[in-house]
């Protein structure tokens, strides 16, 4: 059992990075323009009391994604104009805060206002509110585009009364945290991971909560763990050790629970339980508090990609020498192949001060999309619209011509240097095929535009 740990040090909730999962493509349409990517916010809601006060507070943060908005070109860079929202109602509908934010934001350079190293806003609002349910609704306006983005967040606040004298606990709400830091003996810095699906964050990640106590002062040794079960809490698929605390003196205290890698959990929706126990011995006994929060696992880019990395390897040959993937494939065993894979990766990367890398998203979400939608008598990545969209990525401009008295169709993919390609598919089953060869020795280079 692990020692008790007595813990009030000042909290200080800084967002330093952003962390959520995003979809990579959509399928583009067989017409003159490119398909839009679809504008997404992050954002999440919790719930929060101070020390002394009977007053809770909702704190709501939201980050949003340069890529998600659209920049005008200026002088010395690029231009974004934002109006940011947040309307708040109580369980009866009735509306118990309004806040807004006008903002301007600017990129020194084009693949900035793309978002190409993963740039964003970020805001932060807190709010009074009374113990029941409420409903957060965010609204990002792009005023430049003329669009709205919208997320809603839920979340109840349990009934209390600060002059009551039964003891008791209570848990605010979990956090997911990317990352948690203590600076220099300062205030602890969190970073906040806005989402439920935490198949992002490949090193771990951390469970923010406090724990508020009511009632006389009295002296109690408290088990705190978690367990991640299935949406209908029927089935436990983790389930932690408790950590001790010395508690029952402190009106509150701030519970950081580290969550290692969970390989084991497959790609669906979980529910995880924070949980607080008396102690007997070494043993937890009688439940004093919870506190519930949805995780999911989304299938990511990397999670299908690592599901069979001899396919990975060879579907390097649209940005690797044959030379480069005979190198990784002499891997004395899988371990030392992958770590060849990644290392061959870690070359490619196009911003390796941060934890994405965005040629490797890239490349392996075009050979996705590849496989999703040019399949024929093989898969998609193998065919010769696979490799061509591979390599250069989404066409400009695309044509087809009606299928002929001679059965054949053809298509016409136009890049913007002018780079064109002509398939044909002379079975009627959509197996198109180059119509003239390819040109040796040019391979997929990461570019930002998806």
């Amino acid at each position: 059992m692990n020692k008790c740990v007595k813990h009030s040090t000042q909290l200080s909730l800084v967002i330093i990075s952003l962390m959520f999962s995003c979809t990579l493509f959509s399928q583009f349409k067989q017409s003159t323009t490119t398909a839009k990517k679809i504008a997404v916010i992050h954002a999440d809601a919790y719930w929060f009391k101070s020390d002394g006060d009977s007053v809770p507070f909702i704190d709501v943060y939201a980050t949003i994604p340069y890529e998600s908005l659209q920049f005008t070109p200026e002088k010395q860079g690029f231009s974004a104009k934002i109006s940011i929202s947040l309307s708040v109602r109580d369980t009866t509908g009735k509306k118990i805060a309004e806040k807004n934010l006008d903002r301007i934001l600017f990129a020194e350079t084009y693949e900035q206002s793309r978002g190409m190293n993963a740039e964003f806003d970020y805001v932060q609002f807190r709010i009074p509110a009374s113990t029941g349910y409420h409903t957060c609704f965010i609204n990002v306006h792009d005023a430049i585009a003329n669009t709205d983005i919208r997320e809603v967040r839920s979340i109840t606040i349990p009934v209390w009364s600060k002059l009551e004298k039964e003891h008791r606990y209570l848990f605010s709400s979990v956090m997911y945290a990317a990352a948690i830091e203590e600076k220099n003996n300062g205030p602890i810095v969190i970073t906040p991971h806005l989402s439920n699906n935490v198949a992002g964050l490949n090193d771990g990640f951390f469970l923010y909560v406090e724990l508020y106590h009511f009632g006389l002062p009295k002296d109690d040794v408290i088990g705190i763990s978690y367990a991640i079960m299935d949406e209908d809490q029927e089935e436990t698929f983790v389930k932690s050790s408790p950590v001790t605390y010395a508690a029952g003196r402190a009106e509150s205290q701030h519970i950081y629970i580290p969550v290692k890698q969970l390989p084991i959990l497959r790609a669906k929706r979980y529910t995880l339980i924070v949980m607080a126990h008396t102690m007997k011995g070494d043993s937890i006994d009688k439940e004093l508090t919870r506190s519930v929060r949805t995780l999911t696992i989304e299938q990511t880019i990397g999670g299908l990609v690592y599901q069979d990395l001899k396919k990975a390897i060879r579907q390097l040959r649209f940005i690797a020498t044959q030379a480069e993937i005979d190198h990784i494939n002499e891997g004395q065993d899988d371990e030392t192949k992958r770590m060849m894979f990644e290392e061959f990766w870690k070359i490619q990367d196009p911003n390796p001060s941060t934890s994405r890398n965005e040629a490797f998203e890239d490349y392996y979400g075009r050979i996705d999309f590849a496989n999703k939608n040019f399949r024929s008598y093989t898969e998609g990545w193998m065919t010769d619209m696979g490799m061509v969209y591979i390599i250069f990525g989404q066409p400009i401009q695309v044509e087809r011509t009606p299928r002929g008295s001679d059965g054949r169709t053809f298509a016409r993919w136009i890049y913007q240097d002018q780079r064109q390609f002509t398939f044909v598919d002379n079975s009627g089953f959509e197996d198109y095929r180059l119509t003239t060869p390819f040109p040796t020795g040019i391979k997929y280079r990461y570019s930002g535009v998806r």
